[in-house]
C-alpha cells in the first residue's frame, strides 16, 4: 500500500478503488427500510433513535490477533470488529465522500506545504484514549515507528502498511496543531494517511522506552496484538472479547464526537457461514449482517422472512486469483500465463455473481473498478480469463512443455506439473470459483487440489504466502495509491505472490510523487500494465453483497466505500424510535 505500503488495504473481500469512482449499484429490498438505498445511499433508513437498546450483529470471518497495524493480523473482519474504537482519521460515505473523525480532530488534515510536503491536524482538544489520558504528540510518533518498516525504529516488526511511515521526516506538535513533514512522499492521497494507532502511554508502561529501544517497540507491539484493546478513541468501549469470536461494547463516556451513541450495548459476533447467519436472522438472534458474499438461496430466504429488510449492491470487494511467483512451477511467466488463459472469467460469474446480479460483468483491471473515471481496460486486450485452453496448449507446447500417456502437463525438464488451489474455507462462492478453475486447469493436464483454509489461518496463509493458487479478495476504501503498493509493490508484505518487478516498483515510487490525481492515476494504469503482463493476477469481478436488518434498526446501511461496511457509522446506529 518507499519501504513501503504493506497498507491500508485490508483482506478478505475488498478492492481498491478510485475516489468516487463507484456507485451505490443496484438494489432489492424487501421492504421500505432499505428501499431508497440505491437512490439515496448516503441517508437512507435514518430516524430518531431510542435512548437505550442492543443491537447484535455477525461477522462473517474471524481475526488472530488485534493489531491493525501488524501485517499479520490486519484483516477486514478485525477492521470491523474494532470500527467502535479505533483512531481513523476519517470514514468514506456511501457517496465516496470523505468525512473526518471529529472524536479526534476539528477539521479535515490540511496540507501546509508541498516541498517538502507537510501536512497540519487539528486535534479535539477533548480527545482521550478512554482512560483520561489526551491524546497527542508521543501517539503520533509511537505509529510513526509501529508503521516505518525500520529497524532502528521497531526490530522485527511487519507492519501492515509502511506507506506512511517510513516516507515520515518528523511530527512537531504546536498545541492542539500536530504538524507531519515527510521526506520525498508526494502522494495525492495524503489526506487519507492513518496518523494514529496505539496509546503511547500504554506501550512505555506495558514495554519500557519504546522511544529509544526498537526492542521495546516491538515488544510493545507484540503486547496489543495479543491483548483485546482496553482503550478507546471511538464512540465505544470493549466491555468484553475474545480473540476471533466476539467483541462487546458499551458507550466510551469519553468520547468527543458530535454523534452521541444511544446503545447501551452492541455485539460483533462472528459466524462464519452464510447459512448460519440467515438462520440466526431468521430467528432473530441476531439484529443484523453485511457479509461479503450472498446467495440465490439466500434472497430467497430472507423474502420470506417478516421483520427482515434486506439489500443488494455492488460491494467493495474484487474477487480475482493470484499466483505465487515462489513455487517452482508458477515462477515461469509461460506457465502462469497458460494457467490464467484457462480459466473461464464469465464461466465463473455466470454459476457465482451473476446468480444473485444479472447484470454483473467482468472486472478488467485489478485496481479500478470498471465505472471509475479512472479505469482502463486492461484484460480484453489478452488471453487471459478467456478459458481457452487450446491457446493455452499451444503457448506451453512452444515453451518446451509435453504430455504424457496420462494427459498430465510436462515441464520441458519432464516433471509432472501439479498445484494447489486455496481459498477461504467458509467462503461458499470462492469455492464454486476454485471448483470452475481446478476444471479448466484439468482440461489443460493440470492438478489443481482444492486446499481451503480455515478461517483462523487466513491472514497467517496469505502474509506468509503458503498458497500455490488463491482465491481471495481484497477490501478498502476509495483510494488507490496505498492499494496499488500494496498489492504489487516487491517489498510489500501484502504482496503475497511475490512479484517481483523493477519496473512495476519504479512506477510505484513515482505514483507517490505527485499530489495530482489524473497524474497519479495515469500511472497507476502504467503499473497495472506490466502486472498484467506478468500473469500475477487474474481479476474476476467486484462482488455483490447484501445487507440485512431487522426493521427496528435505524440508520443503519450498507456502504460501499468502507471495509467496514454497514459499520462505517455505528455512532449513529440505534433502535428505531417508537
Amino acid at each position: 500500500m518507499h519501504p513501503r505500503l504493506a497498507r491500508a488495504v485490508a483482506v478478505a473481500g475488498g478492492c481498491a478503488v478510485l475516489l468516487g469512482g463507484c456507485g451505490a449499484g443496484p438494489s432489492t429490498a424487501a421492504s421500505d427500510v432499505l428501499g431508497a438505498c440505491a437512490e439515496e445511499p448516503a441517508v437512507c433508513n435514518s430516524g430518531e433513535r431510542a435512548d437505550g437498546g442492543e443491537i447484535t450483529w455477525a461477522v462473517d470471518g474471524t481475526w488472530k490477533g488485534w493489531n491493525l497495524t501488524a501485517a499479520a493480523d490486519n484483516t477486514q473482519y478485525l477492521s470491523q470488529a474494532l470500527v467502535g474504537m479505533w483512531p481513523k482519521v476519517g470514514q468514506f460515505d456511501p457517496n465516496g465522500e470523505f468525512q473526518y473523525n471529529d472524536g479526534l480532530f476539528t477539521s479535515e488534515p490540511a496540507l501546509v506545504g508541498e516541498d517538502p510536503t507537510r501536512v497540519e491536524y487539528s486535534l479535539n482538544p477533548d480527545a482521550t484514549w478512554g482512560d483520561g489520558t489526551p491524546i497527542g504528540l508521543d501517539d503520533f510518533v509511537y505509529h510513526w515507528y509501529a508503521t516505518s518498516g525500520d529497524e532502528e525504529r521497531c526490530e522485527g516488526c511487519a507492519p501492515a502498511d509502511t506507506s506512511y511511515g517510513s516516507a515520515v521526516e518528523s511530527i512537531e506538535a504546536d498545541g492542539s496543531a500536530v504538524t507531519v513533514t515527510y521526506t520525498d512522499y508526494a502522494s495525492a492521497e495524503w489526506k487519507y494517511q492513518e496518523v494514529l494507532s496505539h496509546p503511547a502511554h500504554i506501550a512505555e508502561r506495558e514495554a519500557g522506552d519504546w522511544r529509544n529501544d526498537p526492542r521495546a517497540m516491538a515488544e510493545s507491539q507484540t503486547w496489543f496484538s495479543e491483548q483485546p484493546p482496553t482503550w478507546t478513541t471511538g464512540p465505544y468501549r470493549i466491555a468484553d472479547a475474545a480473540t476471533g469470536e466476539f467483541v462487546v461494547y458499551e458507550r466510551n463516556p469519553e468520547w468527543a464526537g458530535k454523534t452521541r451513541p444511544t446503545l447501551d450495548k452492541l455485539t460483533f459476533r462472528v459466524i462464519d457461514s452464510l447459512d448460519s447467519i440467515v438462520t440466526e436472522m431468521r430467528q432473530g438472534t441476531i439484529d443484523g449482517a453485511s457479509p461479503s458474499s450472498i446467495g440465490e438461496d439466500t434472497i430467497g430466504q430472507l423474502l420470506e422472512t417478516e421483520g427482515v429488510s434486506f439489500a443488494t449492491a455492488s460491494g467493495p470487494g474484487w474477487e480475482h486469483l493470484d499466483l505465487n511467483l515462489e513455487n517452482e512451477f508458477l515462477a515461469d511467466r509461460t506457465l502462469r500465463t497458460a494457467v490464467l488463459t484457462a480459466v473461464d472469467v464469465e464461466e465463473i460469474i455466470a454459476r457465482t455473481a451473476a446468480q444473485t446480479a444479472p447484470d454483473i460483468v467482468r472486472k478488467l483491471n485489478p485496481l479500478f473498478r470498471n465505472d471509475s473515471p479512472h479505469f482502463e481496460d486492461r484484460l480484453s486486450g489478452t488471453p487471459q480469463g478467456s478459458g481457452d485452453v487450446h491457446l493455452a496448449a499451444s503457448l506451453l507446447e512452444e515453451a518446451g512443455y509435453e504430455w504424457n500417456d496420462r494427459n498430465e502437463l510436462l515441464t520441458p525438464d519432464g516433471e509432472v506439473v501439479e498445484l494447489g488451489l486455496s481459498y477461504l474455507e467458509s467462503n461458499d462462492v470462492r469455492r464454486t470459483m476454485a471448483e470452475l478453475v481446478q476444471a479448466g486447469l484439468a482440461d489443460l493436464g493440470i492438478r489443481a487440489d482444492l486446499e481451503p483454509i480455515p478461517g483462523a489461518n487466513y491472514g497467517e496463509a496469505l502474509y506468509g504466502g503458503q498458497f500455490d493458487m488463491v482465491i481471495f479478495g481484497w477490501a478498502t476504501t476509495p483510494t488507490f495509491t496505498v492499494g496499488a503498493n500494496q498489492m504489487y509493490a516487491s517489498d510489500s508484505d501484502s504482496n503475497f505472490g511475490g512479484l517481483d518487478d523493477p519496473e512495476v516498483d519504479e512506477l510505484l515510487d513515482r505514483l507517490e510523487s505527485t499530489l495530482e490525481f489524473d497524474q497519479a492515476a495515469e500511472i497507476a494504469n502504467q503499473a497495472v500494465e506490466l502486472v498484467v503482463d506478468a500473469a500475477y493476477v487474474l481479476p474476476i469481478v467486484d462482488s455483490p453483497v447484501a445487507i440485512m436488518i431487522s426493521d427496528n434498526l435505524v440508520n443503519v446501511r450498507d456502504n460501499w466505500a468502507s471495509q467496514e461496511r454497514a459499520m462505517y457509522n455505528i455512532a449513529e446506529w440505534g433502535v428505531r424510535e417508537n
